[in-house]
């Protein structure tokens, strides 16, 4: 519960950081950190130990996926690929889903998943980073052309076939 608190007051806070490529570089830093510390609780699990997920992990899971969320948004508005935005507001769901998981009282095994998935997100966007901070001016006018319902939005999907 007090993660949660603590995830509301963050997002009543105004967000400083201005989504660009420099925001992609760093966003995937903080992805290689928290692959890293997510991995080491994943051990811990496997070795029989106790994987306590600090407040401070929960933290930083909640401002990548806020992040992830900004440059989604900073796709958008530079009118670039859709699936690199479709990509980032999977992560900033994945990230929520993956907080709410580690929150409730679940066994070993169901942490050891939702670490899992987080671990493996945090592999994923080291890379995706790299794509967002080389994105090109021309993909984005092709992408105009080409938008569909992002996977990761499921009401877009259901919008667009009905």
């Amino acid at each position: 519960m007090k993660r949660l608190l603590a995830c509301l007051f963050i997002a009543a806070a105004p967000l400083s950081a201005h989504a660009s490529s420099d925001l992609a570089r760093q966003w995937g830093h903080e992805a290689s950190r928290l692959s890293v510390e997510t991995t080491s609780f994943i051990y811990a699990l496997d070795m029989g130990e106790t994987a306590e997920i600090s407040d401070s992990f929960a933290l930083d899971v909640y401002r990548f996926g806020r992040t992830s969320a900004d440059l989604a948004k900073w796709i958008d508005a530079a009118n670039g690929p859709n699936d690199l935005g479709c990509i980032f507001r999977g992560m900033a769901n994945e990230s929520e889903d993956q907080l709410i998981a580690l929150d409730s009282k679940h066994d070993a095994l169901q942490r050891r998943e939702s670490l899992r998935r987080l671990a493996a997100m945090f592999a994923d966007a080291e890379m995706i980073a790299i794509a967002a901070q080389r994105r090109s001016p021309t993909t984005g006018r092709v992408a105009t052309t080409l938008k569909t319902a992002c996977a990761a939005d499921p009401k877009a999907v259901m919008f667009k076939l009905n």
